[in-house]
């Protein structure tokens, strides 16, 4: 029994190259040497392979076994050997499927995706917000860097990368210069607003520092709590700034004044309610700001917004040019009409 025992014990520390070669040569030799030696019971190359596989794998099903001794010494071999090479083979197998998932649950593995969308940090925020994502973009694939030990939230969109962010080689993992975004969230864990503004800041200067080695533009978006911080961003390249505590503040207090406006500003905020803000190139017929507007009201869109100008009303006649960006007020249904009929 010893000698059984340090037998399999030896053949398990086989790595799986040599496992997998020997697993080839028993289903090999199955599969030849049954067909040659009774070629009456098994006339074709895949009756042989078809009764090695169900010999090494199961007790076989009876439609096909030898009937000369060779065929019988032959089924023999494989019972003894056979099964134990495929046995070992099925188990490094498992055994991989199984390292594999515990390294992508503790957000070990490289991220080869490109166009995805990196949040770093985790909280309740950051999680609606990665589910709003999805709910606009089925399609989104999105990476949370955080030094938390396991993924936080598993999904088949959502890959995670443990280490600290800061850190040029956790960035990297996470495939940051392929990214099509890059979101900074404010550490909720820190309880000075200063220190997680300045989490934040180090945090972003990493992703430039990247950007500017590689010579890569990217996209980077940063939440902080403090407006008077943002100043400090200056020497780094952010495209854009979201306020934390001062826009609970003042959409408090827009519905404290204008009583009603808070559910608006959800419809227009979450695709999940009413209309919702999209972006829409400019048409080369649109030769002035007027035309864009009269054109996007006959679709059914209402124009609120040209690059970052909301006061666009009193440059009516200005010039509308190719690289501007409309925004406008409409229902999924109006604007994915549009998009068809431009295509």
């Amino acid at each position: 029994m010893t000698i059984f025992i340090r037998l399999w014990k030896s053949i398990t520390s086989i790595n799986f190259l040599s496992i997998a070669i020997a697993s080839v040569i028993v289903v090999m030799t199955g599969t030849v040497g049954i067909h040659f030696i009774e070629r009456e019971n098994f006339p074709s190359w895949f009756d042989g392979f078809w009764w090695t596989m169900t010999t090494v794998t199961t007790v076989g099903y009876g439609d096909f076994y030898p009937q000369t001794v060779p065929g019988r010494l032959l089924g023999i071999f494989l019972f003894l050997f056979g099964i134990g090479v495929i046995g070992v083979l099925i188990g490094k197998i498992a055994d991989g499927a199984s390292a594999f998932k515990q390294m992508q649950r503790e957000g070990k593995l490289l991220i080869k995706r490109s166009g995805h969308y990196i949040y770093i940090g985790w909280s309740n925020k950051v999680k609606k917000s990665i589910e709003e994502v999805l709910a606009n973009e089925a399609d989104a694939y999105i990476v949370v860097i955080d030094d938390r030990e396991e993924h936080p939230f598993e999904h088949d969109h959502i890959a995670f990368v443990q280490g600290d962010p800061t850190d040029e080689a956790t960035l990297k993992q996470a495939n940051l210069l392929e990214a099509a975004r890059v979101a900074v969230f404010a550490d909720p864990t820190l309880d000075s607003t200063l220190l997680a503004d300045a989490k934040t800041l180090l945090i972003a200067s990493a992703v430039e520092g990247i950007s500017k080695a590689e010579n890569v533009n990217i996209h980077t978006v940063v939440e902080i709590n403090n407006e008077s911080h943002i100043p400090k961003f200056e020497h780094i390249s952010i495209d854009d700034f979201i306020l934390s505590n001062d826009s609970v503040s003042l959409l408090m207090a827009k519905a404290v004044l204008t009583p009603g406006t808070s559910n608006l500003f959800r419809q227009l905020l979450s695709k999940q309610h009413g209309s919702n803000i999209h972006e829409v190139k400019p048409k080369a017929e649109w030769k002035t700001y007027e035309d864009a507007q009269h054109a996007l009201a006959k679709e059914g869109m209402n124009l609120f917004c040209i690059n970052e100008n909301m006061n666009f009303l009193h440059d009516n006649d200005a010039a509308l040019e190719p690289s501007d960006r409309l925004f406008v007020i409409a229902s999924d249904e109006v604007y994915e009409k549009f998009k068809l009929h431009i295509v």
